[in-house]
């Protein structure tokens, strides 16, 4: 998750509180969604539409949940 935060700070321009928050927050929507039994890989295109990132960037917020 550490590199999501780097490239939100360095290509969108937001502080590193800004790009923390936003990482956070999605994690934390995902894995409420996912201990309610919802599917991880769900989550991977609102990832990948949240950040604008490729899918290799969701696998470091997967492997958080393991």
């Amino acid at each position: 998750m550490k590199e999501t935060v780097k490239v939100l700070m360095s290509r969108d321009g937001l502080s590193r509180e800004e790009a923390v928050k936003q990482v956070v927050d999605f994690f934390k929507a995902m894995q409420s969604d996912i201990q309610s039994g919802g599917d991880p890989f769900s989550w991977e295109e609102e990832f990948m539409t949240e950040f604008a990132l490729e899918p290799d960037y969701f696998e470091d917020f997967i492997f958080r949940l393991a």
